[in-house]
């Protein structure tokens, strides 16, 4: 994008030209990296930064400029250069995010404490807030193994742009942000904007990324639904007639003294393996019904599995909880 200036007098617009980072004695790490560390918005409004200059792995000298979490609970390898053309940063981009894919939720979170402490924050919080940015239970946290990468530079040479673009078209989602430096008056102006993809191209690959990740979110669901339904089965907990009460809100907009009274039970079916529900008599998954609720009272529906809402009468564990605790009863019986 070219900036003018406008002298409205002669009604003639002036070029302003950017000016280089190295004229300037910008450097990536001392300015350019801890501006946008503290400001994520200017790179994606949807960006939790958990990490800088993460190196998690034997080879100290390798290191990741910026490591984010997005709300869909993909890692994001952002990387940046403060040259013209940006050398090789797509090669290397694409080794870091490999090297993350493995990460899981635990992972994540220890990455966000060692991060934390260094800022000076408090690192007994990371947990919480990665799970309030996520909109998600703590039961139900989800990292998906498929990083996205964000390149930041000044410009791009025609080979990165090209190999960015063939990467898009595989189902990778790989992004160029050209970073433009301007000195106008003597103050400094940062110009951050996506190149590759183009919006119309980004919006209609977000929703095919979110699509496949409410695929797998709902599997993952499904899978610890089915264990631990057999799990408390197994152990007696839940039996043909085992009431359950919903204890916690599925959305913190609903106040649960205000719902009707038959809207926070529900009765086990055995051969279903699934509930009816006392509000309307019809058999339920608890994910599903805890969606019905949130739908039909007007609030947003929660990602969440259900088993994390509900609870055996006269348990104050969740169903979930409880699956847990049986099966670390279990394991440390037979260790």
């Amino acid at each position: 994008m070219t900036f003018y200036k406008v002298d409205t007098s002669q009604q003639k617009l002036e070029k302003l030209e950017s000016i280089s980072f190295a004229d300037t004695q910008w450097q990536e790490r001392t300015h350019l990296q801890p501006l946008l560390r503290d400001n994520p918005e200017s790179i994606d409004p949807n960006l939790l930064i958990i990490a800088d200059e993460f190196s998690n792995w034997e080879d100290s000298k390798r290191r990741i400029d910026l490591l984010a979490l997005d709300t869909d609970g993909n890692l994001v390898v952002i990387e940046l250069k403060r040259v013209e053309d940006a050398g090789h940063i797509e090669l290397q981009a694409i080794r870091y995010a490999a090297m993350v894919s493995t990460m899981d939720f635990e992972a994540v979170v220890n990455a966000y404490e060692v991060f934390r402490t260094k800022l000076g924050k408090d690192a007994n919080d990371a947990r919480s807030v990665i799970i309030n940015f996520l909109g998600l239970g703590d039961d139900d946290a989800f990292i998906s193994n498929t990083p996205r990468i964000i390149l930041i530079a000044p410009s791009f040479s025609s080979e990165i742009t090209t190999t960015v673009l063939w990467l898009n078209d595989q189902g990778i989602d790989i992004r160029c942000l050209e970073i433009k430096l301007y000195d106008i008056n003597n103050e400094k102006f940062l110009n951050i904007e996506q190149i590759i993809p183009l919006p119309s191209v980004q919006n209609y690959q977000v929703k095919i990324r979110e699509k496949t990740n409410q695929v797998v979110r709902e599997a993952s669901n499904r899978k610890k639904r089915e264990e631990t339904i057999k799990i408390l089965v197994e152990h007696g907990k839940l039996q043909e007639g085992t009431r359950i009460y919903l204890k916690k809100s599925p959305n913190t907009k609903l106040n649960l003294d205000n719902l009707d009274i038959k809207i926070k039970g529900a009765t086990f079916q055995a051969k279903e393996k699934k509930f009816k529900w006392d509000f309307d008599s019809e058999i339920y998954d608890l994910t599903p019904l805890c969606k019905k609720i949130c739908k039909d009272k007007g609030v947003s529906e929660t990602k969440a599995s259900g088993l994390i809402y509900w609870a055996i009468e006269d348990q104050e564990k969740s169903l979930s909880e409880y699956a847990e605790e049986l099966l670390q009863r279990d394991i440390d019986i037979n260790t």
